[in-house]
């Protein structure tokens, strides 16, 4: 049998400028392991308006991003989040049905139409005949990048003493706000843990406060050479792919789902800091999820000797879904 050769053409990312979002569909494009073409563009107003009426259309996608939605059509798209369901569907109906859509995440009503869905076991969606379930949200974090992100990395990072633990923050969220006791609270268990010999590797996100980053700062710097720390606002390349790689264990703060699957795809103990106030029923289901399979534990209940107990291996849930399309769609 002749393997078939994909070109760049076959093959649409659609990328719509959000983190997230785009962390997982690349992260499927690249466990493909074949060309595809990164779609970069940006929603209007229009995208505020429910699936149900913007069906099958491409309005809600601002208008100087639209000339790249054209002939000739890919066999598969991929895309994620609500807001990418029509997009896909509108590339559907263009290629007289000859392109196949992909959707990570529940994209709500409609979904009949779409080839095949993958969604989080968390959001708790019955399943159907077109849908997959995943455990950790799919990214890029393959153990190939790991390992030569440590590589790139090694100089700075090879001498921070153990154990050395990578901490991942996200913080404020539409539903609750990262406060300065949660900071200093995570700030204390962090400390517990690495002890009077022991470093840490911090890396914040777009949704730390400056508030969040200025206490760690102040709180930590005693710490000396045993601190690493990087935040959005600098200039320098973000080391967090390297902190993942020499970390001993990595602690994440649990409003970030995305941070805990990223997490998981080093086989290390992932640490979970999740205050009770400001923890979703959702994001709680998660983390037992992983608790439950031996990746994690609550960042109050960790020491070195129980975090040497968890052994687990690698987790990215790129490949499960790359290799279901593989399977349904191009072979």
């Amino acid at each position: 049998m002749i393997k078939q050769v994909f070109k760049s053409k076959d093959i649409w990312l659609l990328l719509d400028g959000r983190a997230g979002n785009m962390s997982q569909v690349l992260g499927v494009g690249k466990a493909l392991n074949l060309q595809y073409k990164e779609i970069l563009y940006e929603y209007n107003g229009f995208s505020n308006i429910p699936n149900l009426l913007l069906q099958n259309t491409i309005i809600h996608i601002d208008s100087s991003y639209r000339d790249q939605f054209r002939p000739p059509w890919p066999k598969i798209v991929i895309g994620c989040g609500r807001r990418s369901a029509p997009v896909g569907q509108w590339i559907k109906r263009k290629s007289n049905y000859q392109t196949s859509y992909i959707q990570i995440l529940w994209p709500g009503y409609p979904f009949k139409n779409i080839d095949l869905i993958a969604i989080p076991k968390h959001d708790k969606i019955s399943s159907k005949t077109n849908t997959i379930e995943f455990l950790t949200s799919p990214h890029i974090f393959d153990l190939k990048y790991l390992s030569s992100s440590k590589k790139l990395w090694s100089n700075k990072l090879n001498s921070l003493p153990s154990p050395r633990i990578s901490v991942s923050i996200g913080g404020d969220t539409k539903k609750n706000k990262f406060l300065p006791s949660h900071t200093k609270l995570m700030i204390k268990f962090l400390l517990k843990l690495i002890g009077t010999k022991g470093s840490l590797m911090i890396t914040t996100s777009r949704r730390t406060s400056q508030e969040t980053y200025e206490i760690i700062k102040n709180e930590l710097k005693f710490l000396g050479n045993r601190l690493k720390i990087w935040n959005t606002s600098y200039k320098t390349k973000n080391p967090y792919s390297g902190f993942l790689s020499h970390a001993d264990a990595v602690a994440v703060t649990g409003d970030s789902i995305s941070l805990c699957s990223e997490a998981c795809s080093t086989g290390k103990p992932v640490l979970i800091f999740a205050p009770r106030n400001i923890t979703t029923e959702k994001q709680k289901y998660f983390h037992e999820c992983l608790i439950k399979k031996g990746m994690a534990m609550y960042l109050e209940k960790a020491d070195i000797n129980k975090i040497k107990m968890i052994n687990y291996k690698p987790i990215n849930e790129s490949n499960k879904i790359a290799e279901e399309v593989k399977k349904r769609f191009l072979n």
